[in-house]
């Protein structure tokens, strides 16, 4: 019984890849131009696995995810891929990866049961294998989507300090747009780095500074770069008294900060309290079980 599953999972794999290498075609012409017009990212990321872009850009390609996910529903998605420095042919592969083996490891252990003399019924792992598919479907973007959190909130962090430094340039007598330049070259960070070159492509362009900073917010989906763009317009259209204003959006920023810092911290105390109350109940138990049986035993 067993060798046939393994010549069974043998030749559908096999059936597979021979319908892959069929079926691959080269990609289009549009599918290249975008390509070639995406901007290369400048946040640190992994080694370019040549075999995972070669499988993620053969399906964006044939099913043409940027077109597919114009709508409000993949906004996080696309954000935390432009936040992270990822591609949708990374978060593709990793996708079909994770779902081939949440697919495949159930039977595999099977296998591995039924060699050792271990009798499990062929129902468990087909019934492993259902339930594993959807959570390897959606482990990728879940870890993308909670990567994407985390630096959203260092970019909040690192814009305070930003704003701090943007308001010593302007009361030094530089104007709005070299005080953001350079409070942008300040740093190595990559979160300012990915500004710098933001405003370096739009100064390149003829593009006011602050609307480049609004459209990197929106990328990146970090409200507080909108906000401060839509301050920094008023400056430089309206006149506005901007010092001031970007004085106290730094203040709100690190009060911000601050509050989630200390949320995560109460959070984290609440977690605890379940282990603690374990530990009670176990020491109780070991404390109580000597003279728990005895009484039993008296009877």
């Amino acid at each position: 019984m067993t060798a046939v599953v393994c010549i069974g999972l043998l030749v559908g794999v096999g059936s597979l890849g021979v319908a892959y290498g069929l079926r691959s075609t080269s990609p289009s012409l549009a599918v290249l131009a975008r390509s070639m017009s995406r901007p290369e990212s400048s946040l640190p990321g992994g080694p370019d696995l040549s075999t995972r872009r070669r499988l993620g850009r053969s399906v964006v390609g044939r099913i043409d995810l940027d077109a597919r996910s114009a709508g409000a529903r993949w906004s996080p998605v696309r954000t935390g891929l432009a936040i992270t420095g990822r591609t949708w042919e990374d978060l593709v592969a990793e996708t079909v990866v994770a779902s081939a083996a949440s697919l495949f490891l159930p039977p595999v252990l099977w296998l591995i049961a039924g060699w050792l003399g271990i009798g499990v019924p062929l129902g468990v792992p087909v019934a492993l294998a259902l339930v594993a598919l959807p959570v390897g479907c959606s482990l990728p973007v879940a870890l993308l989507v909670r990567e994407a959190r985390r630096r959203r909130r260092h970019v909040r962090s690192v814009l305070g300090t930003f704003l701090d430094l943007v308001v010593l340039g302007l009361a030094g007598g530089v104007g709005v747009e070299g005080a953001l330049f350079a409070a942008s070259h300040a740093s190595s960070d990559w979160a300012v780095t990915r500004m710098a070159r933001t405003l370096s492509k739009a100064r390149d362009a003829g593009q006011s500074p602050w609307t480049a900073l609004g459209c990197l917010g929106e990328e990146l989906g970090v409200e507080e770069l909108v906000e401060l763009s839509a301050t920094l317009q008023l400056a430089g259209t309206e006149g506005a008294r901007i010092r001031q204003s970007l004085t106290a959006r730094a203040v709100a920023l690190r009060r911000h900060e601050q509050a989630d810092a200390e949320s995560e911290a109460n959070a984290v105390t609440e977690r605890l309290f379940l282990p603690g109350a374990l530990l009670l109940v176990g020491f109780l138990l070991f404390v109580g079980y000597p003279a728990f049986s005895r009484i039993i035993g008296g009877f």
